[in-house]
């Protein structure tokens, strides 16, 4: 029996399914079980990674990359932090973390045998997903912001005073607190260059209107700006990058226009999105995003080098933490703001110059990879997908992996990777 058709590898083929519909699964579970689905998945994974563990021999190699290597011990240095500079208490329940999950997963994805039928397969649901996320989220916009919400979420609990402000989840709530973004993204740029490969062209620009629509109404301009990723991927992808950017310069205007023009004909406030979301023009200066990165820059220089090489560890939202506030930093931020909102930042205060080392080189070594394989295979939706993670990480604070967009984004990649490789041998 070939591998593609073992125990392990056809169990953890459903396991990635499940996670491809993972909002509608985890609705599912939490309202009528009261099950949270990133715990039922870690369990899950738990025996994927046990299956190819077993399964593991000389003509079946068990892979594990560079990259998962430095985030396994980032991983590890988190518990050490936790339970031994802070001397938390240990529960069974702490090995279900995003960060544990993330790992499972990613080494579930390094080795899985993937098809070009499954590949399909999975890429038409995630289309199909991401035209179900862009109809909900117009329904929160234009007449109910908890539509199809996770009213347990911490997101969608937020004061939602003004609606041209209030950041909205589309299916994503069910799933984690910046899944929006992390899930959306990486699968629009696969799905934009998809057509665009096909020379679809009609459809390219459909989708691109769609992928900004979702964006502006999500009021994250972390997600505004990781959607553009589009524009480059497809100059980076044709021949007369020229010609293309040229094409690009007419049509971005464009479809920036129409796509305002299309969210106020459906009796959405699209001016009041730029002026009070994007452009702040209804805040003073010191309450301005801006003025909260440059804060984050101040503080950070001020306490980093109290505990440099191990960090302070996560006070208030780490595992086994009492959700105390960390006194000295909230007195160093003087109420401007909740914490160092800049993520790389956020990560060497919390864990030190050795967490915070480890984390980049995870994010160095799976970069490279991307880099070097999407030369090789000429699609660039992977690398993009992939990147915007870190890039975002310059604004929030957020260093989970385990998003299906991301995950999506590796399995995408090792999957033309084959491809390529495959055609080489036959020609």
């Amino acid at each position: 029996m070939s591998y593609y058709n073992s125990i392990p590898n056809k169990f953890n083929r459903f396991l990635l399914l499940i996670l491809t519909v993972s909002p509608f699964i985890a609705y599912l579970m939490l309202t009528y079980f009261g099950v949270d689905f990133n715990k039922l998945f870690s369990v899950l994974s738990y025996f994927g990674v046990a299956l190819i563990l077993i399964h593991g021999n000389k003509n079946n190699p068990i892979k594990f990359p560079t990259y998962l290597w430095f985030y396994l011990l980032f991983v590890l240095y988190v518990y050490f932090s936790t339970f031994f500079l802070l001397d938390r208490k240990f529960k069974m329940i702490y090995l279900t973390n995003n960060f544990i999950i993330a790992i499972n997963t990613l080494f579930i994805i390094e080795n899985l045998s993937i098809n070009k039928k499954y590949y399909d397969y999975l890429f038409k649901i995630s289309r199909n997903i991401l035209g179900i996320a862009v109809l909900v989220i117009l329904i929160q916009q234009a007449y109910d912001s908890n539509f199809f919400m996770n009213i347990r979420s911490t997101i969608s609990l937020k004061e939602m005073n003004d609606a041209t402000e209030s950041r909205l989840d589309s299916i994503y709530s069910w799933v984690g607190e910046q899944s929006v973004g992390y899930c959306f993204v990486p699968i629009f740029l696969l799905v934009v260059e998809y057509f665009n490969k096909k020379k679809k062209k009609g459809k390219v620009l459909f989708w691109i209107l769609l992928g900004i629509i979702f964006a502006v109404l999500t009021k994250a301009r972390w997600i505004m700006l990781n959607t553009l990723f589009v524009f480059i991927m497809i100059v980076v992808t044709e021949k007369d990058k020229i010609k293309t950017i040229i094409s690009y310069s007419i049509l971005i205007p464009s479809i920036l226009l129409f796509s305002y023009i299309v969210l106020n004909n459906v009796g959405i406030n699209a001016e009041g999105i730029v002026k009070n979301r994007i452009l702040e023009s209804d805040k003073k200066m010191n309450n301005k995003s801006a003025s909260t990165r440059l804060l984050a820059i101040s503080v950070f220089n001020r306490l980093y080098w109290k505990n440099a090489v191990f960090g302070v560890g996560d006070l208030k939202y780490g595992m086994g933490a009492a959700g105390k506030h960390n006194y000295e930093l909230s007195k160093a931020l003087g109420g401007k703001s909740s914490q160092i909102h800049v993520g790389f930042l956020s990560l060497f205060y919390t864990y030190g110059a050795i967490g915070g080392l480890l984390f980049m080189l995870f994010t160095y070594y799976i970069l490279k990879q991307m880099y070097q394989d999407s030369k090789k295979t000429k699609l660039w939706a992977p690398f993009f997908g992939v990147l915007g993670f870190f890039l975002a990480n310059t604004t929030l604070v957020y260093l989970s992996f385990f998003e299906f967009g991301l995950i999506f984004a590796v399995m995408a990649n090792k999957y033309f990777v084959k491809q390529v490789s495959q055609e080489l041998k036959l020609s």
